[in-house]
């Protein structure tokens, strides 16, 4: 397998989808609101997504920088988005009819951005797993204990499935399994083996998230990791070695639809979120929950579409990049590719800005929104300088721009 393609891609497309958007309050709602026997699942009659569209999408996607997707074939409500041959609670059994992980897929593939499954671990709707983080728990206090058989029917059900999505839906690039319950910490809970030599036996190429289990130190290294909603101060180790990484974050509040979260992230929390990702090897996979009608909501769109903006700007700060040898100064955060450093503000800057460990070294400086070159200050302000910091006057500049700095 190749790691290189994801750290060079640095940024992705996260979607939360199913039933769970026609209630609308986010891809937990079996588990934190009441629910008579049976109607939650019986949501999967009313599911009829006419409005989906998964070549805008990918468009949406692709015009942003985002270099791959990772989509949600099943929640833990056990719903599956896919056409599963082995039970009958799935897309193709609802009103809309159609396999939409394989049109999502086939409509991705086609903008040649890279395939990744999300898959959970947890089936809330089976008896042969339970944990306090389920509905039942969460709802009643109660947690039933499955047989032996009913545990290996489970995991049986998992395996069929991976090994599926593995199989009839062409080449997968990235699975992100969730999750491993603080509950089941010291458990294999999961036979992760058994899982995985199923999923590198299909396919040989692919990677594989971190999620099989709780703790990351003591057991065998995986494909990359998956902080989440946050931006790690430093580059992540496991067992004393740099890992390649992602986190995962939202643009609201809510993974799946919540049509009362209007909470949206700005632009610039966004890029500044990138970016600081991109500054410690790592890549940011952003979130959107599309509606029961298969609509991204409207402020997504228009986040989106902003972010293709600074993208088509500011990308070459974010592809290919990784950690800076040098120290940022206050209020900015460095990418670096080779000799070209890239400085990105986190606020305005209130003046001139001082950048260690740079004097003498610069060539160029060049803001990329507007191509104008900044102006190195070397006449004045040196006194309390250390000899190796660089004052420069980036006038003009803004929270979200990018200097492009060129090295000797």
């Amino acid at each position: 397998m190749s790691i290189d393609w994801f750290k060079k891609a640095r940024f992705g497309l996260f979607i939360h989808w199913g039933i769970y958007a026609i209630p609308a309050k986010g891809e937990w709602t079996y588990a934190n609101d009441p629910w008579e026997s049976g109607e939650y699942e019986n949501l999967m009659h009313q599911f009829n997504p006419v409005d989906f569209d998964p070549e805008r999408w990918a468009a949406l996607a692709k015009a942003a920088g985002m270099k791959y997707v990772v989509f949600t074939t099943r929640h833990h409500d056990g719903f599956c988005m896919f056409d599963s041959h082995y039970t009958d609670y799935k897309i193709t059994n609802t009103p809309y009819g159609k396999d939409v992980t394989r049109m999502l897929s086939e409509a991705f593939r086609a903008e040649e951005l890279r395939i990744g499954f999300y898959h959970s671990l947890p089936d809330w709707t089976h008896p042969g797993y339970a944990d306090r983080e389920s509905p039942e728990f969460i709802q009643h206090g109660e947690l039933h204990t499955p047989t032996e058989v009913q545990h290996r029917e489970y995991l049986e059900l998992l395996y069929n499935h991976i090994e599926q999505l593995m199989t009839n839906y062409g080449k997968i690039d990235l699975l992100f399994l969730d999750y491993t319950s603080k509950y089941k910490a010291n458990e294999d809970y999961f036979d992760r083996e058994r899982l995985l030599e199923i999923i590198y036996r299909c396919q040989p190429e692919i990677l594989v998230n971190d999620r099989l289990s709780f703790y990351k130190d003591n057991v065998r290294f995986f494909d990359y990791y998956t902080p989440e909603i946050c931006v790690p101060n430093q580059p992540q180790q496991v067992n004393n070695r740099e890992v390649p990484w992602e986190t995962c974050c939202t643009m609201n509040q809510h993974w799946g639809f919540y049509n009362t979260d209007f909470d949206y992230k700005p632009l610039e929390a966004l890029t500044a979120g990138l970016m600081g990702c991109v500054a410690q090897n790592g890549n940011l996979l952003l979130n959107v929950g599309p509606d029961s009608q298969g609509n991204f909501p409207e402020t997504a769109v228009l986040r989106l579409n902003q972010l293709s903006e600074w993208y088509s700007i500011n990308g070459e700060a974010v592809f290919g990049t990784g950690k800076s040898y040098y120290t940022p100064p206050f209020g900015t955060c460095y990418t670096q590719k080779g000799n070209l450093v890239y400085l990105y503000f986190l606020q305005q800057p209130m003046g001139d800005v001082i950048m260690p460990e740079l004097r003498g070294k610069i060539k160029r400086i060049i803001l990329l929104r507007t191509g104008s070159e900044i102006e190195c200050i070397d006449h004045w302000g040196f006194e309390l300088l250390k000899p190796n910091e660089q004052r420069i006057r980036p006038s003009m500049v803004k929270a979200g721009d990018v200097l492009r700095i060129e090295l000797k």
